[in-house]
Parts: structure tokens; sequence; C-alpha cells
């Protein structure tokens, strides 16, 4: 089975000199490539799919009946050859239904697993307001070839939105451009784009269609792509398939009408409709296509809301209460038949009027006897998980929205209320766990009324709730508001209510403290380079738990090994949860492979070392770099290591999400050690995470160590020697609250310069990605707290949109700009 994954399907042909030689070509798998390096969760969502597929189809349990698709057809023309008749659009439904049900006239014996699909189509009678329709839309335009960038699918670019993929296959007909036949949406994508792409001179069987594509079998390929169908010969060589056991192994696509035609050992299938054949050659689905395509419609499948659509139904009658005007009607329920149409003058709250003669979708707006608020959401790359609410004192919603899978990804919505006095909270949730800010676009939030911002932000997990005040009220103060309330002696401690206040001799690291009661607000932690002989130490910043041993020379470092993954090296595969592939090369920090990590089987989710020979060394460190993929908050990347060869392994440290580590953000790491190292020594990497989807993929691994002329390390080398409290991470950096971060001009090209206010002494580490998390600059520096100043030279990086992070122990300051060229 092979595991190629294609989103869309580009059949591309020679418009010049067209004929019946003319071939079906695809540009999907560089597309897919581009989409996977862009959108990492996309992926995420294709192996979910995948998953269940997979085990739909080793279930006895299966979709019973046939299934009927909800149909609309965009007609969207700028000539009037473009603006295909409805004839047409009726030869092409003929088709579709004709083709999935196996009652084509071309069909035929010759491969006896071909079979009825029992999957029918119909074109929409209801539209999405319950209105009556044709299923058919017709949009003009000036766009003279609109490509494969989906611009046909919004009105904002000169095509037709989407009515909502839940109800409808959307199906846009188009001049495409550039001999482009059409493409289709695999499941799992943005519903605002979900569907199907045709050329209006590949559609149907009369009017514009064009031979040899001109019976119809570019929509049933598409549609097939729609229903998580593969190209037959799977996009690969014989060792690549197409998840459909009862297709024969083929190892490239098939033009015209080549039967007959053998490749890895067996006869080519070419008259699938999933082959790249001409369309008089096409002819059948298999038993096995069949079943993966019903599996998106069994309970929890992708598109199994299709079931329950309304949309070939009949229209309600017409009353007047339904919301429409109807027949005679001289409004929305009234005038003709029923009563007369309400009026701003009348004296009467009518309709959806908010006041008498005022509001609503008529009269002019009423005066707001509260305080005017605004929520306005900038949307995120994935609209469709986003959704708010605004509830006041007593619980009750009073405004909400959401989710916005019809809007384009990166829009803004705003919707305004008048609020009464009192206290509100506003809660925004993420249906995927991520927030809206900032690995998938960047999102942001803002509730504002009164002349003051009452809400805001972006960077949150699963959901996030603010509670605010108009008219003078107060929200009830709390230990987590942020506000030293009553007899509170700090902000959000003290009192009678509250925690004790952390203080500088409490025994506890408490926040913004490196040490137990130093660093941060206290005095400084003591150091091996302090020039002090401190707590346990045994002479001048040496000896002790925590220093280097005294005497014995200088420690000279050592390289180990270094090794950015062109080859394993000293490194070994733990399991099949373990891969270094040129398949993650998009997730590589330099070269073009890296070692994915992922969910939690032991040994199976790890990569560990040969046997060191590292007897001799004072001190260990390791140094590397990782990127964190959909890992769930609390899962982490564990270093373990071990001086009897693997029999056995002890805990260094871990770095968790959501604390230590963000989604997209990759991560430079380093590590010391010190104790009594073995000729036996190992070091291993390993994921502890919930599923195959939560991914780490580690790179730049650098093994360095310390040592002297005359370090005797302690025990006999035959000996287990078992290290515990030797074995230590380095203390964090010291990072302090940053704030007022700027970053100007934006755009730039040849430099740009960041600001920002540093509230405390401490280390800061400043670090620009790309969009794909790849790191351009980082730089760890200590700096004295006030105004600081950096400026960065960008005249030689590539246009395109950039990331900078300037991070500190209890903050994370980012914002976005452009390099123009």
């Amino acid at each position: 089975m092979k595991f190629r994954i294609t989103l869309i399907c580009c059949l591309a042909l020679l418009l010049a000199g067209f004929s019946l030689s003319a071939q079906r070509d695809c540009g999907s798998m560089e597309y897919l490539e581009l989409q996977q390096q862009q959108d990492p969760k996309r992926i995420a969502k294709m192996e979910a799919i995948e998953k269940f597929t997979n085990e739909y189809v080793e279930s006895a349990q299966k979709v019973d009946g046939v299934i009927t698709i909800p149909v609309v057809v965009h007609v969207v023309y700028r000539t009037s050859t473009e603006n295909i008749s409805e004839a047409q659009i009726n030869s092409q439904m003929q088709v579709l239904n004709d083709d999935f049900r196996r009652m084509n006239s071309d069909a035929d014996g010759t491969w006896s697993q071909a079979q009825d699909s029992e999957i029918e189509f119909c074109l929409a009678t209801v539209d999405p307001q319950g209105n009556p329709t044709n299923g058919i839309t017709r949009t003009p335009t000036s766009v003279n070839g609109f490509g494969t960038n989906d611009a046909v699918k919004f009105n904002s670019s000169g095509g037709k939105d989407a009515w909502p993929a839940s109800d409808y296959l959307n199906v846009w007909v188009c001049n495409i451009g550039g001999g482009i036949l059409g493409y289709a949406q695999f499941p799992g994508g943005s519903p605002s784009t979900d569907g199907v792409v045709n050329g209006y001179q590949y559609f149907g069987t009369t009017g514009t269609a064009t031979a040899p594509f001109n019976l119809g079998r570019t929509m049933t390929h598409e549609v097939g792509h729609y229903l998580n169908l593969r190209h037959i010969w799977g996009d690969g060589n014989c060792n690549a398939d197409d998840f459909v056991s009862d297709t024969p192994t083929s190892d490239a696509p098939n033009y015209g009408c080549a039967t007959g035609h053998v490749s890895c050992n067996s006869t080519d299938m070419v008259q699938n409709y999933m082959d790249y054949s001409d369309d008089a050659c096409m002819n059948l689905f298999t038993a096995g296509q069949n079943v993966r395509m019903r599996a998106l419609f069994d309970t929890g499948g992708f598109r199994e809301s299709l079931l329950n659509s309304p949309a070939c139904g009949a229209p309600a009658d017409p009353t007047c209460d339904d919301g429409i005007q109807n027949g005679n009607e001289t409004g929305i329920d009234c005038g003709g038949d029923c009563a007369t149409c309400p009026t701003c003058d009348d004296g009467i709250q009518n309709g959806d009027e908010t006041g008498v003669d005022c509001g609503g979708s008529a009269c002019q707006t009423c005066p707001c006897d509260g305080t005017d608020v605004t929520v306005t959401i900038n949307l995120d790359n994935y609209p469709e998980e986003t959704s708010w609410t605004l509830t006041d004192a007593s619980g009750a919603t009073v405004g909400s929205g959401g989710t916005y899978g019809s809007q384009p990804d990166g829009s803004t919505v705003s919707e305004s209320f008048c609020l009464p006095d009192g206290c509100y909270d506003f809660t925004i949730n993420d249906s995927y766990g991520d927030g809206i800010c900032c690995g998938y676009g960047n999102g942001s939030y803002s509730v504002t009324g009164g002349g003051s911002t009452l809400a805001s932000g972006g960077s949150f997990g699963s959901t996030e709730t603010t509670n605010f005040c108009v008219g003078g009220g107060d929200p009830t103060p709390t230990c987590d508001d942020g506000i030293q309330n009553g007899d509170e002696t700090g902000v959000d401690c003290g009192g009678s209510d509250c925690a004790p206040c952390a203080s500088c001799d409490d025994g506890i690291q408490n926040q913004g403290e490196t040490g137990i009661d130093c660093g941060g607000p206290c005095t400084a932690c003591p150091t091996c380079d302090d020039g002090i002989q401190n707590g346990g130490e045994t002479g001048v910043d040496c000896g002790g738990p925590d220093c280097a041993p005294c005497g014995g020379g200088e420690c000279t470092d050592v390289t180990i090994d270094s090794n950015n993954f062109n080859s394993w090296g000293i490194w070994n595969d733990g399991g099949s949860d373990c891969r270094r592939s040129s398949r993650d090369a998009q997730f590589a920090n330099t070269g073009n492979f890296c070692v994915r990590l992922r969910d939690n089987s032991g040994v199976a989710s790890s990569m560990f070392t040969d046997n060191l020979n590292l007897d001799g060394f004072e001190e260990v460190t390791i140094d590397f770099n990782f990127l964190p993929n959909s890992m769930e908050n609390g899962e982490d990347l564990i270093l373990e290591a071990s001086v009897n060869g693997g029999s056995s392994w002890i805990y260094i440290t871990n770095w968790v999400s959501g604390s230590d580590f963000f989604n997209g953000t990759r991560e430079f790491v380093a590590v010391t050690m010190t104790g009594d190292f073995t000729s036996a020594t190992r070091f291993r990497l390993r994921c502890d995470a919930s599923g195959n989807n939560d991914q780490v993929y580690v790179d730049d691994v650098l093994l360095t160590g310390c040592t002297t002329g005359n370090f005797v390390p302690g025990g006999n080398p035959q000996e287990e020697v078992v290290i515990t409290e030797d074995f230590r991470a380095p203390a964090p950096i010291t990072l302090e609250g940053i704030s007022n971060l700027n970053l100007f001009p934006n755009p730039a090209s040849s430099a740009v310069t960041v600001t920002y206010d540093l509230a405390v002494d401490g280390y800061v580490q400043t670090m620009i990605t790309d969009m794909n998390g790849k790191v351009i600059r980082m730089n760890d520096a200590y700096a004295e707290r006030g105004m600081q100043t950096t400026k960065f030279d960008i005249s030689d990086w590539n246009p395109g949109i950039y990331l900078l992070q300037v991070v500190s122990a209890d903050s994370r300051k980012m914002t976005k700009f452009v390099v123009v060229k």
C-alpha cells in the first residue's frame, strides 16, 4: 500500500493542436508538497480520515442502501460560450449517475471486480435558505482563466462562494485556463473550498464538450478524488499502490486506450475511471474502490452529513410566516395575500425591529441605552474551527458566532451589540485546540466598547474566557484576575482569601526566580563562575554537586559526534514510530533529513546512540533542535542516558508541550550532564504522546564532552555504574518580562529594526523563522533592563512572510513582517 496523498488532481491538456492524441496530465504531487509545507495540520486530518477508512474496510458493518449526493453547479462565465446550457449540465449529471451505478452503456466484462457503487447524484431543488432552485447558479466574471488557486470559489476574487459543503457537492464550471481539465479537493480540507472545479470544455457530453474528453469522464474522475480515491497507479512505481486491494499495481499512468498494457508483472486496469485514459476507454470502479468511497458516509465519516441534506427535497409551501417573500407579497411575509407590511413610522415594533420604528434590517439603528460593544475576529487558516459566545452575569447568551467554514482563510468578521450596564464573559473556542495564532495563520480577536479594549488575544488552546464590565460595573475580584484586590498584600496573593505572596526566603522557586529564593526579583543565583565559594562548592567556583571538580588541570572541550542525519551515524532507529526519511525534508533544519518521533510505543518511539566510550569525560553536552507538530498539551520529548549499554535507562530531563514548547515553533536546546561516564554510555530521545498524529522532528544533534588529562572516573569500568543526581540539566536561561515590541519598517527590503522594553536584567532569546517554522536567525543575549534595539540585515533574504519571536521566562512576544524586493 502506498502513502501518497493527492489533494488536487490537475488534468492538463495541450489546447494548441488539440486532437485524439491529447493526453491527460497531473501536477497534484507538486501541489501536495506545497500544501504539506504550508499546512502540516492538513496532513494530520487526512491521516485521521485514512485511519477511519482502514477501520471501515476491515469491519463487517457497512453502510447500506443507495447514497444520494445533492449537487449545485456554479457556472462562472466571461463569455456566452462559457455560460454552458442547462442541457449540458443535465448530460453531465446523467453520466455521473450512469458511471457510479455501473449503468453506463460501455460497461463490459473485462474486469470481474467492476461493481455498482450505489452512489447517485441529484441537482439540488432547495437552496441553503429553503427556496426552490434548479441546482444551478450563474455568475458573470471578468477573469479569463482561474487556474488552480481556488479563486473561482469566492465572490471576492471573481468567482462564486460555496454553498454549505455539509449539504452540497459544490461543482464550479469555468475557464480554468492553461489546458487544465479539472481538479478536486480530497476530504479533510476547508469547507469554503470543498468540491470539484471542471473546465467548461470538458463537462458533460454536449455543447462545449471537446473530444477526446467529451463523455463526462473528467467529472467522474474528479468526483472519485472528492470521495477519497487515489490514482490507479498511486503516483509512484511498482512499490506504490492506491489503498485498494483489487486494483492491479501499476508504475505509471496510461494514456489514450492502452488496453492490455503490462507493468509490474500484471495487466494494467486502463479502463478504470482513476487512470488517465481517454473518456471513451474508461468504464468502471472496482468493488474495493466502492468500499473506500462509501466509508466516508459511515457514522463519524467525513461526508456523513450529506446523507441528511434537505437539498434534494421539496421546498416548503409558501406561508405568511416562512421568512421568505413569496408570490404577490410586497415584503417578507407581508403585503399581497398577507397582512399589510410594517413601516418605520407606524409607531409599532414590527418584524426584526429592535425598538419602536428602529433597528432590524429596514429601519435606522436604535439609540443604544447602554454601551455599543463590537466583537471582531481576524480568522486564521482554519475558520471552521473558531466560535465564540458572549454571556451576561446570569449565564444567558447575548451574542454568539461561528463556526466560520464559509469564510475565506484569514478574513475578518465583526458583530456589534448594545449591552446594558453590567458584567459579561466573552469566550472564544477553537475545536482543534491550538487557538487562532500563530501556527496556522496570524489570527486574533478583540472586544471593544466605550472607547477601550475589553478583551483581546489569539494565542490560546481550546478556549479562553475574559470577564469585562460596561457602564461602571466591576467584575467580582478573584485570586487570578491580575489585580491587587481587597486585603491582598500583592497582586493575586496574600490577604484573607489568596495564597501567601512569594518571597525571597520562603524556600520555593517562585515565578520569575531562576532558582530557589534567587534570581529574578531576588538576589542573583550563585554560579560556577561568580568568583565566590557558594553552597556546597569545595573551592571557589569548583567542586560540590554543581561545579567541575577542583584541581586536575583545565577542562578541554572535544566534539564527540555531530549529525544532521544525512545518515544515521552513531544514532539508531528505535522502531515503527521512529523514521529518518526525505519525506520529512520540510521539517529539517539543515539538509534534507531529520528524525521523526511520534506516539508512545516505548522503544519504538525513540532514537538512541551506539555504545560510546566516554570513560574519562567529566561532563557531556547534548545540543539539538526539534520542531513539534500537533503535540497535545502535556505531551513531551524525553532525554535519557544509560551507562550499561542500554540495559537500564536514567531519566535526565524533558520538554513539555504547552509550557516548554509550542507546535510549529522550532526549539534549540542544550543539556549538560556530569557524572561517572563509562565505555558503554548511551543517550536516548523518546517521544511520549497519545497517537501517530503527535510528532517531533529532531535535527542537528551535537555531542560534546569535557575532559582533563589526569581525570580518573570513579568505579571499575567493568562494573555497572548507576548515575543519579550527578546527571543534571543546566539551569534555564534567565529571561524576564518583555513589552512594547515593535518592528519597522514593515514591509522592508534591506533591514529591519526591532525595539522592546525589558523589565529586569536577564537573558533574552530573539528568533526569526519563516512561515514553515524554519529558523532564519537566532540569538541568546544578556541585556540590562530598559529599551532594547536590534537591527537585522535582510538584504539577501527571499521575499515572503517571516515571524519574529522575542522570548523571556515569563513572556513571549511575536510579530509578523514582510520582506519585499
